[in-house]
């Protein structure tokens, strides 16, 4: 069965800190430093059972050279147990590279795309291990053509996985998306394919949400129909997205698409994920210009049954630009440029989080003619952060800015940008600042200077509450040489969140308890 609804958004034309201070987080605990190897990619805690914390390094040397590294962590000392290589060459002639790691129920599931030279398919392999990296299964799942791709979904009650594959070169006008889900075991389940409603030219998946207790949504990108584009002088300042939204009960089954419109307005940043009744929550920035920009926040709701259930934008006022730009620019400030969206964060009681970052990559070449080579610099700029904040009715309440500059050149921005952690109807974002930042006031947008490639860290945090932004300062004392991967930490457990810290080939890991 296949339903299709167009929707229009309208308003109706310390050196650290203890427990007891206030900030709701206990002090910070440390753990004991240990070396690697060779300088390996920081993929990301896993998960973790009652006494061991789960991560992952991946480094790919070449094809048939490549590690995955499991380290398990104490979870009481934040000690290193022991580090085990998960990866494997699965056959001679063929190769194999890691796609997507996952952690449930002390298992751990690694999902691989394997090929060969001369192939015309891919094949989606799963290799199940127990919590000591011990290989204890490993199948293949499915094949896929030479340009198709796959997305793996965890299900929202952690037991099982959804694989989605698309292949927008199969047909100009007809698009398919294939569903198959995988139990805990690794068995197959259910399986169907769903065909695209309307005619339609390209399809990109940008996200996807699967529980086995409500319909399954997947954000597609159609981009602009055909006979819509206008010809302008920059087209790298168009905003190319057409987003719709596909919700799958595969009970019945019924196949309901959303057209996700604004009213004379343009998504620029859009994120989903299931609230406490199941219901789909979908957030993100807008804007008036079809550049890339942003001057409000936008919200929807799905409904468990697959209805909508209510939509509201909110436009930026003057003040909120204020905390941006000083007075001699505010007239002429209508949008803010290279605002990235970062998360949506659902609270216990169904309220939300919009977090947004000013991102943006410069590249300097400079040639000398006496040598005759070209040098190439890459500056990577991670910048305030925004934090807009909805009711559980999806109302916007209100918008602020967390002053952050983080400056570094060619280092692909290891060490930048931030992670965030949920407790108790809070969120504490955490990265590296200065300590002369963390002196500042929380309302003092102007006054905080830049970091530069990382000079004189510290560890950081801000805490902010459902009525604003309540405080920030240093996270870990300041004799720490550890510098924050941040943009690899994520929320593993539901009370505490790990932090991961680097210098050179040495680790180290921290921990940050909300108070009970």
């Amino acid at each position: 069965m296949k339903l299709i609804v167009v929707i229009f958004f309208c308003c109706f034309t310390l050196l650290g800190f203890g427990q007891g201070n206030g900030n709701g987080l206990e002090n910070p605990k440390t753990g004991k430093s240990f070396t690697t190897q060779r300088k390996s990619n920081f993929s990301g805690f896993i998960g973790r059972s009652e006494n061991t914390i789960f991560l992952v390094d991946y480094l790919a040397i070449n094809r048939k050279k490549q590690e995955l590294m499991l380290r398990r962590i104490d979870a009481n000392s934040l000690e290193l147990i022991d580090s085990k290589d998960l990866f494997s060459v699965l056959n001679e002639d063929f190769y194999n590279e890691p796609n997507e790691i996952f952690y449930q129920n002390n298992t751990i599931y690694l999902f691989s795309t394997v090929s060969g030279l001369k192939d015309k398919f891919n094949m989606i392999h799963l290799e199940i291990f127990n919590e000591y990296g011990e290989k204890i299964n490993e199948r293949i799942l499915d094949t896929l053509e030479i340009d198709e791709k796959y997305y793996i979904s965890e299900s929202t009650e952690e037991d099982g996985f959804l694989v989605v594959t698309h292949n927008k070169f199969l047909a100009n006008f007809e698009q398919t998306i294939g569903l198959q889900t995988i139990e805990g075991t690794g068995e197959k389940g259910w399986r169907t394919i769903l065909q695209s409603p309307n005619l339609m030219q390209s399809l990109t998946i940008e996200e996807v949400r699967y529980s086995k207790n409500a319909p399954l949504f997947i954000l597609c990108d159609y981009g602009y129909e055909a006979g819509s584009r206008s010809v302008r002088e920059n087209n790298t300042d168009l905003i190319n997205s057409k987003y719709s939204l596909w919700g799958y009960d595969h009970k019945k089954p019924f196949l309901k698409e959303f057209d996700l419109r604004l009213k004379n307005r343009w998504i620029n940043g859009i994120s989903m994920d299931y609230n406490s009744r199941k219901e789909l929550v979908i957030s993100g920035f807008m804007n008036e210009t079809r550049n890339q920009t942003i001057n409000g926040v936008f919200s929807l709701k799905i409904g468990s049954r697959l209805q909508l259930v209510g939509t509201s934008y909110y436009k930026y006022k003057r003040s909120f630009f204020e905390k941006f730009v000083d007075a001699k620019r505010l007239d002429k400030t209508k949008e803010l440029e290279n605002i990235q969206l970062r998360q949506l964060i659902i609270l216990g009681d169904d309220s939300y989080f919009v977090i947004g970052e000013h991102f943006y990559q410069v590249t300097e070449r400079n040639y000398d003619p006496r040598t005759n080579i070209t040098t190439t610099t890459e500056n990577y700029n991670y910048n305030s952060i925004i934090a807009a904040y909805f009711d559980e009715n999806g109302s916007h309440l209100w918008s602020d800015r967390i002053p952050k500059f983080q400056h570094t050149v060619n280092d692909y921005g290891y060490f930048s940008s931030f992670s965030a952690m949920k407790s108790n109807n809070q969120v504490y974002l955490f990265f590296n600042d200065s300590e002369r930042n963390n002196e500042l006031s929380v309302n003092d947008y102007f006054n905080y200077t830049t970091m530069s490639n990382n000079r004189r860290f510290q560890i950081s945090y801000v805490q902010i509450a459902q009525d604003g932004v309540k405080a920030r300062g240093p996270l870990i004392n300041g004799d720490n040489n550890f510098m924050l991967r941040a943009r690899l930490n994520y929320q593993i457990d539901p009370e505490t969140f790990y932090l991961y810290g680097e210098i050179g080939k040495s680790r180290k890991v921290f921990s940050v308890t909300a108070e009970k």
